[in-house]
């Protein structure tokens, strides 16, 4: 009997541990990836892999790693996740009125068409589906609110690639008030009625050239109020039958924690910090009931280029503390899309003492690396 198909192979880390912790754990599963990311897994362990573009006939839950999957659990109507965390995954605006019809606070979202002249003066708009930092415009850069030149710049990002794997062609623009205060990312894991709090990292986001670039991850404890709300917004998305992961991007201002962003899978660009804190399978773990463990304040620095092009030189002889991650090398070229976590040069992984020397120290690593990029 299977007990799950994982679909999004090229998402685990190390298959050979995956497999190992889930048949100690005494569940069993098929492991499913698309023709595409195929090739990102070792040879050694593509044996254990479907390669596929659709789901198996197997009765059994659907668990989606990536978003082509959850495109896919969208297509087949999957009977163990919900309508509403499906619908959410592909649109922002549907994410803050679901939340809100369940009496969640959520922050209120339109559609640009919907928008009357002369527009917020505070504003952010972004594709209403779309990967969590592309297709983002906000009034700092783009000044005052202008739909037509908005527009344009939002779904210029919605590349064919982008739309494919969503599978989604209308690219819409939602606008919201531009929140400020502190941005956290966080997993859960569902299964019948019950959530698993998987990870909750402060983020630092800085904008570079116009585009939103998380700068580095801190794991946190956080407060009461911090896990009744994540586990609010489970209750409005999820149903008691549903068995799944679900991932938050979420903001924290005036006090209050308000969701942007939502997909139902785990977050992605952290297998640095799951090896540093000693996670043998984070997937792994969590089908198995347990939780992973991030000491507190762990931090993941992720270190980026200023723009695009190809990477000339890079030094971090300077760097006396923590783990590198090496991502990339002399020559190699770097994705236009910089906030991209395929355009990361390297990550760096050192354990804080307390929040403010997280962020003092991650912050002080820029100063002792030095990135060179050449057109």
């Amino acid at each position: 009997m299977i007990d799950y198909v994982v679909a999004g192979a090229a998402s685990i880390e190390d298959i050979s541990c995956f497999l190992n912790v889930t048949r100690q754990a005494g569940i069993t599963v098929i492991l499913v990836e698309n023709e595409a990311m195929w090739c990102q897994i070792p040879v050694r362990h593509r044996a254990w892999v479907v390669c596929s573009n659709e789901i198996p006939d197997a009765m059994a839950p659907l668990i989606p790693l990536n978003e082509f999957w959850v495109s896919r659990a969208i297509r087949a109507g999957v009977a163990n996740i919900s309508r509403h965390a499906l619908q959410a995954s592909r649109s922002k605006h549907y994410l803050s009125l679901r939340l809100s019809q369940c009496g969640v606070h959520a922050l209120p979202r339109r559609y640009i068409e919907d928008i009357a002249a002369p527009g917020p003066l505070r504003y952010l708009a972004r594709l209403d589906a779309g990967y969590s930092s592309y297709g983002i415009v906000r009034d700092i850069e783009a000044g005052h609110f202008d739909a037509q030149m908005i527009r344009r710049s939002v779904q210029s990002a919605a590349s064919d690639t982008l739309r494919s794997v969503l599978d989604e062609n209308r690219a819409k623009v939602v606008v919201e008030d531009r929140l400020e205060g502190e941005e956290y990312s966080a997993d859960v894991f569902v299964g019948h009625g019950q959530v698993i709090l998987l990870r909750l990292f402060r983020k630092t986001v800085v904008w570079i050239n116009g585009s939103p670039v998380c700068d580095s991850y801190i794991a946190v404890h956080g407060d009461v109020s911090l896990h009744e709300a994540i586990n609010d917004w489970c209750a409005a998305l999820f149903s008691g039958s549903c068995i799944s992961f679900g991932q938050f991007d979420f903001i924290v201002a005036g006090g209050r924690a308000v969701p942007v962003d939502f997909s139902c899978r785990i977050g992605g660009g952290l297998d640095a910090i799951k090896r540093f804190a000693g996670i043998p399978s984070y997937i792994a773990m969590a089908l198995a009931g347990h939780q992973p463990c991030f000491p507190q304040f762990t931090v993941q620095k992720n270190l980026v280029a200023r723009r695009s092009g190809r990477l000339a030189y890079i030094d971090w002889s300077a760097v006396d503390q923590g783990k590198v991650t090496v991502r990339k090398q002399a020559g190699d070229l770097l994705p236009e899309n910089i906030c991209s976590a395929n355009a990361r040069i390297a990550e760096i992984c050192f354990a804080a003492r307390s929040l403010e020397d997280a962020l003092v120290t991650a912050a002080q690593l820029d100063e002792r690396v030095t990135i060179n990029v050449r057109d």
